[in-house]
């Protein structure tokens, strides 16, 4: 089989240009993480942004998985303050009956639970006590589907209303 160099070559243009041009648009999307990590998902909450971020992660007790809520290069809130495995902080559920669908991604800081959901919505809400003290949608951006990777890296378990 004879293969022609000269029109692999142009179609490894085409696509090398479109996967540049696509990353470019994404990395115009303010996200919390950095340029090394995997984002599991951003959001824009009003002027700030809300991410999980992570770097290594291929089990729960491997990499980390970092929570940060504020301004680009300015957090406000990062959940742990170290890089730590997630292994006992962050926790994945994932609900799917009739026309619902709905995943949740948890963890547990000073005596409050914080839910990012990923559903008709998405959005972060934080209980105390077991009541919601707050509820924020996300605005429009690229990442609000957990990541796929975040499956494997976080502990998942069957969906409960046990958020305390």
């Amino acid at each position: 089989m004879k293969v022609n160099y000269l029109n692999l070559f142009i179609a490894l243009i085409i696509l090398s240009a479109t996967v540049r041009a696509e990353d470019k648009h994404f990395s115009s999307e303010e996200v919390m993480c950095y340029p090394h990590e995997e984002i599991y998902f951003s959001c824009p909450i009003g002027d700030k942004v809300m991410s999980v971020c992570a770097s290594g992660n291929i089990s729960p007790q491997n990499g980390y998985v970092q929570y940060r809520f504020g301004r680009p290069g300015k957090p406000e809130l990062e959940y742990p303050e170290q890089s730590e495995p997630p292994t006992d902080r962050f926790l994945i559920t994932d609900f799917a009956g009739g026309s619902i669908n709905s995943t949740h991604l948890k963890f547990k800081t000073a005596g409050y639970v914080y839910v990012i959901y990923q559903s008709a919505t998405n959005g972060v809400y934080v209980k105390n006590n077991g009541k919601t003290v707050a509820n924020f949608s996300c605005g429009g951006g690229h990442y609000q589907q957990i990541n796929s990777r975040a499956m494997r890296g976080i502990k998942t378990a069957v969906p409960n209303d046990d958020d305390n």
